[in-house]
């Protein structure tokens, strides 16, 4: 099994010699393609159109063009295919609703019930998501071992560029990318998805904390979250609606094909 081990300044996921070979997905086609080229594959589970990506900068950028948006950029290099970050929830919710307005079609966020579905969790939806129980040995990217290909997460690329100056635990595997990396650039999941765990974390719909309402919630990972807690399926990060930060993107739903 998958057990997590805690080092000086690392998280270490240790893996026993009984874990089974992975399998790889059956290859599931795109079912159609925007007015942005942004690729979105039918899922049965949820019965949605989901993109395949999280949006990226060339997608986002065609919006802030549009809208004169601000749209503070981060303080690592990202090229046009990379996921766009320092976006709101506020901000995400704006581009679903420009976006079905030229296309006349009906765009939205994934719900937090509809992210527990692709995650492969069962969860009781009369508990509010921040009272979830954890999901104990079920990580963003499934039950699978950990490896470098499960997606980008705060692992040894991250430590050697940042150790001098973030104070964070980094997982012994090294995907490659110290930031966010190019979208696509890990497998896709079973569902199709690609970066559904990693890279960036994603804004859902729905709040973290009823009755309150005061706070949204993202989910999946990013290339900072490396702690065991961060890495379980089941995690919530809490945020308010308005709040911009460079390891939170987005992905989007299609309603009407």
């Amino acid at each position: 099994m998958l057990r997590p081990v805690f080092a000086a300044g690392c998280c270490v996921l240790v893996l026993s010699l009984a874990f089974f070979v992975n399998a790889q997905p059956a290859k599931i086609e795109t079912a159609f393609t925007n007015s942005l080229e942004m690729p979105f594959v039918r899922v049965a589970s949820i019965n949605a159109l989901v993109c395949r990506f999280e949006t990226r900068v060339k997608d986002y950028q065609t919006f802030v063009t549009a809208t004169n948006t601000e749209w503070p950029k981060p303080e690592f290099p990202q090229t046009a295919d990379h996921p766009a970050v320092n976006v709101s929830w506020q901000d995400a919710k704006a581009f679903c609703q420009w976006l079905g307005q030229k296309e006349g079609r009906k765009y939205r966020l994934l719900s937090d019930a509809e992210w527990s579905v692709l995650a492969g969790l069962k969860e009781n939806q009369d508990v509010s998501p921040m009272l979830q129980p954890p999901s104990t040995g079920h990580f963003h990217w499934g039950q699978r071992p950990l490896a470098k290909d499960v997606g980008n997460f705060c692992d040894e690329a991250f430590g050697k560029k940042y150790r001098a100056t973030y104070d964070a635990k980094w997982l012994e595997i090294d995907d490659g990318h110290a930031d966010t990396a190019p979208a696509g650039s890990y497998p896709a999941d079973a569902n199709g998805l690609f970066d559904f765990a990693g890279n960036v974390w994603e804004w859902v719909d729905g709040w973290y904390d009823p009755p309150k309402n005061t706070l949204r919630i993202v989910r999946g990972g990013s290339f900072r979250a490396g702690g065991e807690k961060r890495l379980l399926a089941s995690f919530r990060g809490p945020d308010p609606y308005n709040v911009r930060l460079d390891s939170v993107g987005f992905r989007i739903v299609c309603e009407k094909e």
